[in-house]
């Protein structure tokens, strides 16, 4: 049945937050924020047994599709302790076509290449260092006295974070997200906290990560890094601030968000010694290709300028998620 009140599904996921990872991607207020960016339509979920809650599920529907949830890396439903174990995604959605991202295989078809590295935060700062390894714990010692300046806040940062991101999605040859979707979160999001952090030299950003919680889980969703100063380990100390950031505000977690597994950026996280969760993309086919697998397409978006790259990138985004 279909969500008609906040504070009952935001108590739910409070109490099943103990018994499973309950992220970002199940905060209620998302789907508005995407509908307005995008055009999506949304709606958010109460599963229901007899006259009981047991679940919830958020969703966005793009041209006919169930998609749970659209440019983050997770969704899908979260359910009373057991229940997850024998449910049938299909049971829901059956005569809807669906991709709903995960922590379990619910469906027949499905994709797996894909995981998130979460931390479980100590309250202690020098204890959280202390649990990562010693190489990459010598890297942000050596960073934090570069004397680089670091700020975290919020829309003021837009403009600086923005530049960062999008100048590495464009020499990943990758469509970024439009700064509309950030300046909505940054204004409309709710039930959590919205950061900006920049690192700079100077006065010039060489480093730039936006981050989103939700009932004490914080991840570091986008960011872009100047790799002429992979060096001074810049990108080790922009996760180490918002580490610290995550300490300070009390959060449970802290994730990195997804990788590729056996990517490089996965053998980086792998460094912080985190909780490695495979994300199940369930489908309701087999899977296709999609735009993101036609390689001559990422050869093409590298050759155009840093402006249209941005303005191209927020219409492309509504189809690439």
């Amino acid at each position: 049945i279909e969500c008609n009140n906040v504070k009952i599904w935001n108590d739910f996921l409070e109490k099943e937050k103990t018994n499973q990872m309950v992220t970002i991607a199940h905060n209620p207020c998302l789907g508005s924020i995407l509908s307005k960016t995008f055009g999506y339509t949304h709606k958010n979920y109460f599963i229901t047994e007899g006259e009981d809650i047991v679940g919830v599920l958020p969703t966005v529907n793009i041209r006919g599709k169930i998609v749970s949830m659209p440019h983050f890396s997770y969704g899908g439903p979260v359910l009373k302790k057991g229940l997850i174990d024998n449910f049938d995604l299909s049971t829901l959605v059956s005569d809807s076509n669906y991709e709903v991202r995960s922590f379990n295989k619910l469906s027949e078809y499905y994709t797996d290449e894909k995981l998130s590295c979460v931390l479980e935060l100590q309250p202690a700062e020098e204890d959280m260092l202390m649990t990562i390894q010693q190489k990459l714990r010598q890297k942000v010692r050596k960073a934090l006295r570069m004397n680089f300046k670091v700020r975290s806040g919020g829309i003021e940062l837009l403009e600086d974070y923005y530049y960062m991101f999008s100048s590495r999605m464009l020499k990943f040859g990758s469509p970024p997200l439009g700064k509309q979707f950030f300046k909505n979160l940054l204004e409309q999001y709710t039930n959590g906290d919205v950061q900006i952090t920049v690192i700079y030299d100077g006065d010039k950003p060489i480093s730039a990560g936006f981050s989103i919680s939700y009932l004490g889980f914080n991840e570091l969703c986008w960011s872009g890094t100047d790799d002429n100063y992979n060096k001074h380990n810049v990108n080790a100390l922009l996760f180490w601030e918002m580490i610290k950031t995550s300490i300070a505000k009390e959060h449970e977690y802290y994730s990195f968000g997804r990788s590729t597994k056996d990517s490089p950026q996965h053998f980086f996280k792998k460094l912080w010694s985190p909780i490695e969760l495979p994300i199940f993309y369930n489908l309701s086919q087999a899977p296709g290709r999609s735009l993101k697998d036609l390689e001559f397409l990422t050869k093409i978006w590298k050759y155009q300028p840093l402006k249209t790259s941005q303005i191209l990138g927020h219409y492309v985004s509504k189809y690439v998620y």
